[in-house]
């Protein structure tokens, strides 16, 4: 004969046990949820993390004293998909990934959708716009800004008197 763990009376322990259950049922629903948060047109809800609309494209900024040198990772893009500006001392970085179903084909499944984004941030310093460049290769954007004679580092020659 086979009896039920729950009828054993194991006092509270039965209550916790059903509280992990449904802690377990909630994470699961949580990441179900994320994971159907990747189908074309549909944002994934979560605030923050590479999806979200502030955090897309990765950007990295280093300073090298002379010049700031930008990469910015935008899979799927060519420059004719990218719009960027500098005004004062912000950058502005616009973009935009069209996904496009073959003449004649039907989809089965579509993971990468549509994307518009702009990312826009104070630099450091100001920056010459006339000589910055940017060069576009397998997905990663390389810019490079040079900073204005003013913002540069100086050595100053110490004399001895």
């Amino acid at each position: 004969m086979l009896t039920r763990w729950s009828e054993l009376g194991l006092g509270g322990l039965d209550r916790e046990l059903s509280a992990l259950n449904d802690l377990r049922n909630q994470m699961d629903r949580l990441f179900l949820d994320f994971e159907r948060g990747w189908s074309p047109g549909r944002e994934p809800r979560v605030q923050s993390g590479w999806m979200s609309g502030t955090t897309w494209p990765r950007i990295a900024l280093y300073d090298s004293g002379s010049e700031l040198q930008l990469r910015a990772e935008v899979p799927g893009l060519s420059e004719k998909d990218l719009d960027i500006s500098v005004e004062q001392s912000s950058l502005t970085i616009r973009g935009e990934r069209r996904t496009e179903v073959p003449e004649g084909y039907s989809v089965h499944r579509q993971e990468r959708g549509n994307r518009s984004f702009a990312r826009s941030f104070a630099l450091p310093c100001r920056i010459d716009a006339e000589k910055a460049t940017a060069n576009l290769k397998n997905g990663v954007l390389e810019m490079t800004l040079p900073k204005v004679a003013e913002e540069q580092p100086r050595q100053i020659q110490v004399k001895v008197s």
